[in-house]
Formats: structure tokens, C-alpha cells, sequence
């Protein structure tokens, strides 16, 4: 009992309650499944959505997927935001928030949507633009992200994968609001890049949960449909508005905006027509489209006709400035850094080079900075820094399904459809940018007005920004707005599992 009660005095009431229980039932209790840290102070923070500062408390939780393997268990865990009120908890909205990668920490959201901004000599101001004020945040480290780990190659097996990644997610989801005594509360799912994916395939997981809104930011949906000619198309006019924005486009428009119109007009026609020929394509036609790409994107007519008129998107980073030495970022294409030597980092994929990244010669980002405010805030000691990004579970990650077909076709937006077409209630809002070509702008919209999804429930924001949109400061304050409205608007909504059993 002695172990027991020195964990217990971390928890809040709600969850201490439960705990206390499972003690008193045994003299011998096992390792406990679901530990939470919240030793930390108080705190408040003033944003733009009240005249009065927000009091909030902070706790960290994690929970042990496979607690019978003892100190080999895999793990998942998170962070809590939860607003200090006199309100009626159980009422009020939970909102889970997850990036993607796979292999990405949740710390991108975390510090654009939650209470602290992350700041560049590593301090941790207020952030005026969260959105806590609407809902209570949660933000949630998948395994082997953040301080979450696979600690055997069976975790490493069973959880760094499509359906084992959603299986450790949705018991992460449930334990919180078990532990918190939230279990009937309006909740709130957000997933960003391949956090789309996950969330898509989640909310099948959860359907029993009063679920009122999703949120997307430049979410990987269709990752078939990019692996075809359809992916070309996707990409040209994010290409085009990105040649324009540098001065290298033949595009004549007032905007980037406007460039990439014009571009995916293009795209939508001449372009996917003449792709769609295949082989069959004459000589001269092949060759007038290719001057439209080169004229468009600031390539040379050789190279698009080198490609077959499907230009590479690895390649048109690397040569679309290259006369100037430059690298342009693939997760957002207003950044740039010198253009490296072919041969290196020659142990992982180009991408991986991204001039938004700033991974060096690692697989993994570390941040020690995270890992100390995280300790201050809510007393968690891990004993190592807190990762940030980690290419290694992404390089490890299955994508099959359990019939483990050997093709590569990923969809999931049909499931997403499903879902919203059975809870008429339920609406998302999608963020995307112009200058993402790691989830382009038009994939997500075709994606998304491709799978019978009610239009009418579906809001697609598209924004002068990358791949994190959040991180452009003219942006913030709108997405802030836009997040806060549809927030506040989900969580009046009467559920739809309160419809149906009133029915």
C-alpha cells in the first residue's frame, strides 16, 4: 500500500476515487494502469476570447497498454488543460488533440491551440490565441512519441502500425474520461497530417462517445489516390502559386491565391486529360503540356518531358531555386535552406531533409525544453528529453490492415463518411494551405468532396500557409476565431446519441 498511496496523491479527486477503490480491494494491487502527475501550480493565462484572465490546472497521464508485461508494457500518455470553474464538468467539452507523422508529438498543437506558446529561446509565454476558454485540451503523445515508448519489439509490433496506433489512441481517450469522470461529456476530436488518418479511423472506435466536432489540419485522407496520376495533379498548383510566389512562374496573377487557381484549373483539365492518355499521348501534345508545366512551375521543358509530365515533387523542391542555391520545404514551400550535397544523410529518404524540420543527421527531434516545463507544470520526471518527432517509429510503421494485403492503398475517408452520414449532428472543419505539398491543398479537397460527405456539415478552410498553418503569425489570430466559433457551436449541439435514444 505504501506504493499506492505515494502514486495516489498525484491524482485529482475524480480519478484518486477509482484508484482508492482498486487499492482497498487488495493487499498485494499489481502496477497500476493509468498514472497521472499534477504536483505542479496553478496557473492562468490571458487570451483574446475574455476580458478576465483563465485559471487552468495542467496533469500529465499515462496509461499502460499491456500492464501484465510489467515494466515492458508500451505506453501512451498526455497532457490536460482543464479550466478552473464552478461549471458542471461533466457538461463541459472535452477536445483531444493529436499530430501525425506517423512518429510526431502532439507539441506542434500543443503550443499553437493550448494555453502556453512555445517561444524561441526556449521559454514558454502565453498564448492569447488558445482556444481553452471553449474546452477543456488534452493532447496526446502516440507511443514512442513524446514520453510515450515501446519497451520490446512487441510493442514496437502490436502499436506502430494503422489499427494498433487507433487501438492505443481510443484507450488513451477512454481511460481519460473514465479517470476524470468524464464519460458523458461533449468531445472533440483534432488530428493534423496523418493525425487525419488516425482521427478517421478513430471515430469508428468511438461512436458510443457524445462526439459533436472533428478538426483537421492539413489531414492525410487519400493516400492512395496521391500515389497515381491524380497525385500530379493534386500537386501542380501548389507548385505553380509556389514558382509565382519566388518569381519564377509564367503565371501572371495578383495573388498566390490566385496563382494557384489558375494552376489547378489547368490541372483539373488540359493536364489530367493529357495525363490520362498514358502512353497513347502524341508527340507534339506531349510536348506543348510540357511547356505549360514549365512555363507554370519554372522547370525546364526537358526536365518535365524527362518525368513523363509527372514531376516529382522531391525533384521540384530541389530545382526550382536551385540557381540560387536554395531547398525549398515540402511542408512549407515560403521556407528555404541551402541546398545539400546529394549524398547527404544517404541513410533515409530526401525528404527527410526538410528545411522545416531541422532534424540534422538524427531520426529523432529531442527536446529537452518540453521535458522541463512539462516536470514544472506537472511534476513528471522521465529521466530523458521528450521526443518531438521520431522518423524511426515512421520507418517502422505497417500501414496494412489485419488482412495484410500486400498492396498500398490507404484511404480513409470513407470511414470518416460513414460516420458523419450516421451522426447527423457531427461537423468538421478542415485547415489547409496553399503552400503544403506534403498534403496539398487540392488533394484534401478532393478527398474530401469525393467520399459522399455531407457537404453541408463540412468546412474547408483554405489559408496562405504550410503544412502547420498555425505557425504563420497573420494567421493565428483567424484560425483562432474560426476554431473557437466551431467549438462553441459543436458543444451547443445536442448529440446525436441523445437524439436517437429520445427517438
Amino acid at each position: 500500500m505504501r506504493m499506492m498511496s505515494r502514486i495516489c496523491t498525484r491524482l485529482p479527486a475524480a480519478a484518486m476515487a477509482t484508484l482508492i477503490a482498486a487499492c482497498a480491494s487488495s493487499a498485494e494491487p499489481a502496477a497500476p494502469v493509468w498514472t497521472v502527475f499534477a504536483d505542479g501550480p496553478a496557473q492562468s493565462v490571458q487570451d483574446r476570447f475574455g476580458e478576465a484572465p483563465l485559471a487552468y490546472s495542467v496533469a500529465w497521464s499515462e496509461l499502460k497498454l499491456d500492464p501484465e508485461q510489467g515494466e515492458t508494457s508500451a505506453t501512451i500518455s498526455g497532457t490536460a488543460y482543464l479550466v478552473a470553474c464552478d461549471c458542471d464538468r461533466t457538461e463541459r467539452p472535452v477536445m483531444f488533440l493529436f499530430n501525425g507523422g506517423p512518429g510526431a508529438s502532439s507539441s506542434p498543437l500543443h503550443f499553437s491551440m493550448g494555453p502556453k506558446a512555445r517561444g524561441k529561446e526556449g521559454e514558454f509565454p502565453d498564448n492569447p490565441y488558445t482556444v481553452l476558454r471553449a474546452a477543456d485540451l488534452v493532447f496526446i503523445d502516440p507511443v514512442d512519441t513524446g514520453f510515450s515508448r515501446t519497451h520490446s519489439e512487441d510493442g514496437k509490433a502490436r502499436y506502430l502500425g494503422v489499427e494498433g496506433d487507433v487501438d492505443a489512441v481510443n484507450r488513451y481517450i477512454r481511460a481519460w474520461l473514465d479517470g476524470n469522470g468524464r464519460r458523458a461529456a461533449p468531445v472533440l476530436l483534432a488530428g493534423q497530417s496523418y493525425g487525419g488518418t488516425r482521427l478517421s479511423n478513430l471515430v469508428a472506435e468511438v461512436d458510443d462517445l457524445d462526439v459533436r466536432g472533428l478538426v483537421m489540419v492539413s489531414p492525410a485522407l487519400d493516400s492512395g489516390a496521391g500515389q497515381t496520376d491524380l497525385g500530379h495533379v493534386f500537386a501542380l498548383p501548389t507548385m505553380a502559386a509556389t514558382a509565382w510566389r519566388f518569381g519564377r512562374s509564367g503565371i501572371e496573377a495578383e495573388s498566390e491565391a490566385e496563382a494557384w487557381d489558375i494552376a489547378r484549373e489547368y490541372a483539373e483539365t488540359g493536364y489530367l486529360l493529357a495525363l490520362q492518355q498514358g502512353d497513347l499521348i502524341a508527340p507534339e501534345e506531349k510536348a506543348a503540356v510540357a511547356a505549360d508545366i514549365a512555363s507554370m512551375t519554372g522547370l525546364s521543358a526537358g526536365d518535365v518531358l524527362g518525368a513523363d509530365l509527372r514531376v516529382d515533387i522531391q525533384f521540384f523542391l530541389e530545382n526550382v531555386l536551385s540557381t540560387d542555391g536554395l531547398l525549398v520545404s515540402r511542408l512549407n514551400t515560403g521556407v528555404t535552406s541551402p541546398l545539400p550535397s546529394p549524398d547527404v544523410n544517404s541513410h533515409r529518404p530526401a525528404a527527410a531533409n526538410d528545411p522545416s524540420l531541422g532534424l540534422g543527421r538524427s531520426n529523432i527531434i529531442l527536446s529537452s525544453e518540453i521535458a522541463k516545463y512539462l516536470s514544472e507544470v506537472t511534476g513528471v520526471q522521465r529521466g530523458e528529453a521528450y521526443r518531438s518527432l521520431n522518423l524511426d517509429a515512421n520507418f517502422a510503421w505497417d500501414w496494412r490492415s489485419s488482412a495484410k494485403s500486400p498492396n498500398f492503398y490507404v484511404s480513409a475517408a470513407p470511414v470518416l463518411s460513414q460516420f458523419m452520414q450516421e451522426k447527423e449532428r457531427v461537423r468538421l472543419l478542415v485547415f489547409a494551405g496553399y503552400r503544403d505539398l506534403a498534403t496539398t491543398l487540392l488533394g484534401t479537397r478532393y478527398a474530401l468532396t469525393h467520399n459522399d460527405l455531407p457537404q453541408d456539415r463540412v468546412t474547408l478552410a483554405a489559408l496562405p500557409g504550410g503544412h502547420s498553418p498555425y505557425d504563420e503569425e497573420t494567421l493565428k489570430a483567424g484560425m483562432a476565431d474560426q476554431l473557437f466559433a466551431f467549438i462553441q457551436s459543436a458543444a451547443m449541439t445536442a448529440s446525436s446519441n441523445a437524439q436517437e435514444s429520445a427517438e
